[in-house]
């Protein structure tokens, strides 16, 4: 059973449990982040789309796609080393006993007219649709506290996996960069929540003109008059479209973006 699988996992990495398997190499495929995504087909989304917290992106992502920022390499090696940990997570599922199925297996929602929402899933782990995630401590918080905070959309990514898979059982099984800690956290799948999603994120791409609202900038900190962009845009392709006086300063924790700059921080400018 899954609710076994972390402690099951821990007791083969500390000696206590013999490996079921042992052929396995832990690797991930440069295909996936150093080429291209291949052209979206007419009237799709993705799965990964659907709980986007900000629709106006959405439409630039449908919309105008060569829009969006080029995506810095060290960008596409950080998502390589998270499929390589993605890969590392589901071998201990195997060693440890445990039933891996449907890794990277395409996933289609037929909603009518015309549209599709696609994807691929990570697994399937004892009949469980599984959703591995690579995270720092702090990034982890979201997942104990039930992703009430999601600025990513994975708990509609994963919903809408489970209720295409027409499952009643999905979960995140996430494994902490730093300390290697590996988690599960089960969700509670609603197909009725992510019908109502792909509603709106259709009618969201489906309009003439972006006339979506901006999320709006928040103060840099408890006592800046400066304004930045929250979490949601600060990874966002676009967001130049929402904010094109936007100015990069970089801190030692990483660049921030600046909507507005009343006292000018004492960092270097990212021109």
């Amino acid at each position: 059973m899954i609710n076994n699988l972390v402690k099951d996992i821990l007791d083969l990495a500390e000696g206590r449990k013999l490996p079921s398997t042992i052929s396995h190499n832990v690797g991930a495929s440069f295909t996936k982040w150093f080429e291209d995504r291949e052209p979206r087909k007419e009237k799709t989304l993705y799965f990964s789309e659907v709980g986007d917290p900000c629709l106006r992106r959405l439409w630039y992502k449908v919309n105008t796609p060569t829009a969006a920022e080029e995506l810095p390499g060290h960008t596409r090696i950080k998502f390589l080393y998270g499929d390589m940990l993605e890969d590392l997570v589901l071998r201990l599922s195997e060693a440890a006993g445990h039933t891996v199925a449907g890794e990277q297996q395409k996933v289609k929602y037929e909603v009518g007219n015309g549209w599709t929402i696609s994807g691929r899933i990570d697994a399937v782990i004892d009949g469980v649709v599984v959703d591995v995630k690579s995270v720092t401590k702090f990034s982890e918080d979201k997942f104990k506290e039930g992703l009430v905070n999601d600025p990513f959309g994975y708990y509609s990514q994963l919903n809408g996996y489970a209720t295409a898979l027409d499952s009643s059982d999905a979960g995140f099984l996430t494994i902490q960069k730093e300390l290697g800690h590996i988690s599960y956290y089960p969700i509670n799948v609603d197909k009725r929540h992510f019908v109502d999603q792909v509603e709106h994120a259709i009618d969201a791409v489906e309009r003439k003109d972006n006339d979506l609202p901006v999320i709006p900038a928040i103060p840099q900190s408890a006592t800046s008059k400066n304004k930045k962009l929250d979490t949601t845009c600060s990874y966002c392709a676009y967001k130049k479209q929402c904010y094109p006086n936007l100015r990069t300063f970089a801190y030692s924790n990483g660049p921030v973006f600046l909507t507005e700059v009343v006292d000018l921080p004492k960092v270097m400018e990212i021109k």
